[in-house]
């Protein structure tokens, strides 16, 4: 019976060790639903941050009123309708003027029905096959007030460029802007020919985009003309690396080197095909915020750009002319583009790696932002004309330029600063035109912490299963409230 007893004892205890061990184990096991997004606090999404938060409302009381949108015949329809506020995309939309106009035909509709709203691209390709079979559109939000346009996944827009021209408080979040780029046999490389910007804003206010991803553009990203201001470019990626949409032309350049000159050219000098395709997908040309020489009505140009991922842009971070921009927390890496001109530094073959263009008495401001391996940081003056009225003012704060041999942290201000400028040779002094100083609030972080952001609160489109993206916190929009 003792033994009996003591076995019982022994295996009641084994019962028990092994009972208080069940939940642990269970914990450390549990595995992750599909698609689920870790809980964090995404507070700081609901705030645009920048001059276009003077401007930009609340959506969240339009949230019965949402126009669902699966095709591009339905979107073009929604913008169609100007009682619609806002349109919610669930499905990846090409809109190419051929692609288009197809859809239009099978449905017994016809392009001219929406002409306000969408038109064939002044400029169509020449080059890539697949922009050659699809066209170029031109999706046109003119004259529209308190607008948004927006996905819950992170949907991709191809094949079109949007122009806004006389509107207000409009909004972009959460797209993916693709396939807008070919290759540029045309002006030998210096990207002339095409007007193929994702955005081009003219006489308009209070325009936040938002989580936003772009590929490759002809032109440029964002082209902002007359009369313009309180934008805001948040969140943000734009990483041009190479892709099957890349190599799709470049396989159709060298499969035909016979009939392209410039591209046969660089070939003849001995550059790779993989060489020519890794240059071909750097960015030529962000931003450029006052278009023309001595143009008339960039003074109010007022644009922020922050918590932007930056990757192989060559030039116009951003371009200015006239009026007054901000960036902070910005990351522009430029690596690749620089170890390529290392590589390729005997041949005939055009780089730029330069960052702020700054002309035309414009001013920018950058805080707490990270420049790598970008040759020219500063340029602050656009042309050989000594004349001072072509020349910008800037000021940068506790930023950090990384390059090969070499690490700098400081600010434009200090003695034996990194952060000084080419161009003119006499800086001027810094100011902003249209406020003595920023009329938003903002929170600023170290640069140290700033990969480790952009870690825990990725930028560009997404799918955030717990996000808001209608609700625009206006609480902290001006200074002082």
């Amino acid at each position: 019976m003792k033994n009996y007893i003591i076995l019982l004892m022994m295996m009641l205890a084994v019962f028990l060790v092994a009972c208080d061990q069940i939940p642990t184990q269970i914990i450390e096991t549990e595995p992750t639903l599909p698609n689920e997004t870790p809980f964090v606090d995404y507070t700081k999404f609901y705030n645009s941050f920048g001059f276009s938060s003077l401007i930009v409302t609340d959506r969240t009381s339009l949230l019965s009123e949402v126009e669902d949108v699966y095709d591009e015949v339905q979107f073009l329809d929604a913008l169609l309708d100007s009682t619609i506020k806002v349109i919610r995309i669930h499905e990846d939309l090409s809109m190419g003027i051929h692609e288009v106009t197809l859809k239009l035909e099978a449905l017994g509709k016809s392009l001219v029905t929406y002409k306000d709203v969408y038109r064939e691209h002044n400029r169509q390709p020449l080059m890539h096959p697949t922009l050659i079979a699809s066209g170029i559109g031109h999706i046109r939000i003119v004259q529209r007030n308190d607008l948004m346009i927006y996905s819950e996944t992170g949907i991709k827009i191809k094949h079109a460029s949007f122009l806004i021209d006389g509107s207000s408080n409009i909004v972009f979040r959460n797209l993916h802007l693709s396939e807008l780029w070919e290759w540029d046999e045309w002006s030998n490389g210096k990207y002339d020919r095409n007007d193929w910007d994702y955005f081009t804003v003219q006489e308009s206010k209070g325009i936040w985009f938002d989580h936003l991803t772009f590929d490759q553009a002809y032109d440029g990203i964002i082209d902002v003309k007359e009369l313009s201001e309180h934008l805001t470019l948040s969140w943000s990626k734009l990483k041009f690396v190479q892709s099957d949409f890349i190599d799709e032309q470049m396989d159709y350049l060298e499969e035909n080197i016979h009939d392209f000159t410039y591209y046969r050219s660089l070939r003849d000098q001995g550059i790779s095909v993989d060489d020519i395709k890794q240059y071909a997908s750097f960015q030529k040309k962000g931003f450029n915020l006052g278009n023309t020489t001595d143009g008339e009505g960039f003074e109010p140009i007022t644009m922020t750009f922050h918590h932007l991922d930056l990757k192989n842009l060559m030039d116009r971070m951003p371009r200015l002319r006239k009026g007054d921009v901000h960036l902070y927390h910005v990351i522009l890496d430029n690596e690749m583009i620089y170890d390529l001109q290392m590589k390729l530094n005997d041949q005939d073959i055009s780089f730029v790696n330069q960052g702020i263009v700054t002309t035309e008495q414009g001013n920018v401001l950058m805080e707490h932002s990270i420049f790598r391996y970008v040759s020219m940081p500063i340029k602050n003056h656009q042309d050989s004309n000594p004349d001072v009225k072509y020349t910008g003012s800037y000021q940068v704060i506790n930023s950090e330029q990384i390059h090969s041999q070499q690490t700098y942290f400081g600010s434009s201000d200090d003695k034996n600063t990194k952060w000084i400028h080419s161009g003119a040779s006499e800086p001027i002094p810094f100011h902003f035109r249209n406020y003595e100083e920023l009329p938003y609030q903002y929170t600023l972080e170290d640069v140290f912490f700033l990969t480790q952001t952009f870690s825990s609160y990725p930028t560009g489109a997404q799918h955030l299963s717990t996000f808001d993206w209608l609700k625009i916190d206006e609480s902290l929009h001006v200074k002082g409230e």
